[in-house]
């Protein structure tokens, strides 16, 4: 019986770390590009950056996320999708997982394990809730044109070996974005520890919000349904 509930308890909490880390590819970088001091000059994408990442419209993006791990020396990668629509509506899929929200229920799926869990959306950690980050990480760090390829400009901002920022944990945070269209391209975050995630973004699309039913999710025959809703696991 411990085994299974350590079993979920590591579905639930552990890849909501990984949902953060996504969440944190198309909203951090909308906080961090808060309004630098009136004696710096800001670059000229923050605006157009701020409006597609507002956290009001819907956004999909499809990505590939590369992670170094320091200590072990090791590279990690994956491919996922991101879709958000106002209403703490989202759908994350990276690699065998999927993470579910119709803004009222939430579906944490492991292909792998052949088991998802539901949970009432009022009891996961609000934290990880796209709109939430826009509130939740606010920052005064402001980023500096580093360079720039046409409209192609890469932006930079360095702790200098201090955590901070986003939630205390970045030191350096560098992301490519088009200067026209307001696409984040790249998004590169190291961390206290040294592990380097890097997000390439494949295709953004702005405005365009999915069906409904794509915020429902229905287990495939087979899979192991934990239903965490009322306090107890039960299948």
């Amino acid at each position: 019986m411990q085994s299974d509930i350590n079993k979920i308890h590591t579905l639930v909490s552990i890849p909501i770390s990984v949902l953060i880390l996504i969440m944190t590819a198309l909203v951090i970088p909308v906080n961090l590009f808060a309004q630098p001091p009136a004696a710096a000059k800001e670059p000229a994408a923050m605006a157009l950056l701020r409006k597609n990442y507002s956290g009001t419209g819907a956004v999909t993006a499809t990505f590939d996320l590369s992670i170094y791990w320091s200590v072990r020396e090791k590279e990690e990668k994956k491919s996922g999708e991101l879709l958000i629509a106002p209403g703490n509506k989202f759908k994350v899929t990276l690699g065998k997982e999927a993470f579910i929200s119709d803004g009222k229920i939430f579906w944490q799926y492991s292909e792998r394990n052949a088991q998802v869990v539901v949970r009432k959306f009022s009891d996961i950690d609000q934290s990880t809730v796209p709109s939430r980050f826009l509130l939740s990480f606010l920052s005064n760090h402001a980023f500096t044109e580093k360079q720039r390829n046409g409209s192609i400009v890469e932006l930079s901002w360095d702790g200098k070996g201090k955590a901070g920022g986003v939630d205390g944990d970045y030191t350096a945070i560098t992301a490519v974005v088009d200067e026209k269209t307001g696409v984040i391209k790249t998004l590169k975050l190291t961390d206290k520890n040294d592990n380097v995630h890097t997000y390439v973004f494949k295709k953004t699309t702005f405005g365009k919000p999915p069906k409904d039913d794509t915020f429902q999710f229905k287990a495939p025959k087979g899979v192991e349904v934990v239903d965490m809703r009322d306090g107890n696991a039960s299948k």
